[in-house]
């Protein structure tokens, strides 16, 4: 990559982190080990109002031809606004859940794991406690895109199939804003399913200055 790297943050296996980043700059998060994803959180950080939206950009990506349930060019905020946040630029692994803005909490844990969160650690927590300091509580953790989950849709019963995620140890994706945002990206807690092969890890992110 040709561009000038201003920061380098290390996001905590279990854990998230929140940072921002100013139009034109580029977010490359990436693997420190293998097959761990990330719930990531994108806000207009002149207003937090505008959100990233999961579905309305998987609908946009696939009117346009760009992207599919997958895999996204064009990251979008929810309507009325639907402006681009951010642009996928390089995905060399392109599975994600891309078209469902959800995120490990404590009901999903109950029910498909039978344990109680907290104790145990969630995306929907660890993305409220990133976005705490910006005077933000947990109902405004948005929508999230779930980056390298790699979920089917079972044929027959029509149910999500979890599976474990594909993304190597040298994989990332890169994305460039598109507006000064507030990022907030969780490394997922899950350990007791496929999410992360059943064992979290840590990621990394790099923000590099516009060439």
């Amino acid at each position: 990559m040709g561009h000038q790297l201003a920061q380098e943050i290390l996001i905590p296996a279990g854990y998230a982190k929140a940072f921002q980043v100013s139009v034109g700059q580029v977010v490359r998060l990436a693997q420190v080990e293998e097959k761990q994803v990330a719930d990531a959180v994108f806000l207009n950080a002149d207003d937090y109002r505008e959100t990233f939206h999961a579905g309305n950009s998987a609908y946009l990506n696939s009117i346009e031809g760009i992207g599919s349930t997958k895999r996204l060019t064009k990251l979008y905020s929810k309507p009325p606004r639907e402006n681009v946040m951010m642009t996928v630029i390089d995905d060399p692994v392109g599975i994600h859940f891309a078209y469902m803005g959800n995120r490990c909490s404590r009901m999903i844990y109950k029910l498909r794991d039978n344990v109680d969160a907290p104790p145990h650690r969630s995306c929907q927590d660890n993305l409220a406690e990133a976005l705490a300091p910006y005077g933000l509580g947990p109902d405004d953790v948005p929508e999230v895109f779930n980056i390298w989950m790699n979920v089917d849709i079972d044929p027959v019963t029509y149910r999500f199939v979890v599976k474990p995620p594909t993304v190597g140890p040298d994989d990332y994706i890169d994305l460039r804003a598109e507006m000064n945002l507030l990022i907030a990206i969780s490394a997922c807690p899950s350990d007791l399913a496929s999410v992360n092969d059943h064992r979290i890890k840590p990621l990394k992110a790099l923000i590099y200055n516009e060439a």
